[in-house]
């Protein structure tokens, strides 16, 4: 999964808080950073590579310091130029579809300016009307916004500088912890989408090349008729499979448990197999199912261990 920051500072080496917060997610893996400032310092927006990078990213989140009750202004241009007709939005604009948006900003003043009797008379919520709109018109996961406040250091005037970087690097955990929580749920619904395909094809006892992409040479199939490895092994436990049951079975699933593992996935689930066999005996069997799938940086899943125990 990847993550995408635009990163909207007049001068990030003189930042303070948002510098501390780059530095912290320059760290994560799948993580690009486009520092527009940098980028286009005289705002002339190049629109196509923008858009070709929003493109590739899973996740979307936009870092900058909270200006006038707003967003920078070239980040404000961004989105001007970025988020165009029939790209974000419109009857065919649907290339943000589906991708996650959130906001990550820095706050000048505390937190009780930013209430009805405060000085700013709003909440934070209420300034961001107009982007989460943006981003239900792009059809994009709007989340929650992330911000600190208290984020600006003036030297013998306001906040005391450790304090503000204390501050940032919480801000920055708590943007790792978001992103590792997206990369977690679409790992969960990829192998949930994976089990259901992988069980409708038992169902039709389709042919056992539909299969194939799944396994490895090394693919380690334990059943209970036996324990089998590769296409090879999978192609002899199934033909007798299709020789012993008859097509149109239903396999229901109780709950997915996926775990990361340093290099591959641990999931467990359970499963309910309702079939009949070709003398007439119907079967209605639970099964326990635990499995060690490794999933591609392209996104391609592939079995490990696939272990079956009929339960008691």
């Amino acid at each position: 999964m990847k993550t995408l920051i635009i990163l909207a500072h007049p001068d990030i080496e003189s930042s303070v808080a948002n510098k501390v917060i780059i530095e912290r997610l320059s760290q994560e893996e799948n993580v690009t950073i486009r520092n527009i400032n940098t980028l286009y310092p005289d705002y002339k927006i190049n629109v196509a590579a923008e858009q070709e990078a929003l493109i590739a990213a899973d996740t979307v989140i936009f870092q900058y310091p909270f200006f006038w009750y707003n967003m920078p202004g070239i980040l404000k241009l961004w989105f001007d130029e970025v988020f165009t007709y029939q790209f974000a939005y419109g009857s065919k604009g649907d290339k943000m579809k589906g991708k996650n948006f959130l906001l990550s900003f820095t706050v000048g003043g505390p937190t009780e300016a930013y209430q009805p009797k405060g000085y700013n008379h709003f909440r934070i919520p209420d300034f961001l009307k107009p982007m989460e709109q943006t981003a239900y018109l792009a059809q994009m996961n709007y989340h929650d916004p992330i911000y600190t406040h208290q984020m600006t250091y003036i030297p013998g005037v306001y906040n005391v500088k450790e304090e503000v970087e204390q501050r940032a690097a919480t801000h920055g955990e708590r943007l790792v912890n978001f992103i590792k929580a997206q990369e977690q749920k679409a790992v969960q619904e990829k192998i949930e989408n994976f089990a259901k395909t992988w069980f409708a094809q038992f169902d039709r006892l389709d042919t056992e090349t539909l299969f194939y992409p799944y396994l490895t040479a090394a693919s380690k199939l334990v059943f209970p008729e036996g324990t089998y490895y590769g296409e090879n092994g999978f192609r002899e436990w199934y033909q007798q499979i299709k020789k012993t049951i008859k097509p149109d079975n239903q396999h229901f699933i109780k709950g997915i448990s996926v775990v990361p593992k340093n290099e591959w996935y641990e999931v467990a689930l359970q499963v309910n197999m309702k079939a009949e066999t070709y003398e007439g005996l119907p079967l209605d069997l639970w099964v326990d199912e635990k499995w060690q799938l490794d999933i591609d940086p392209q996104g391609h899943i592939k079995i490990l261990e696939y272990r079956v125990e009929p339960q008691v």
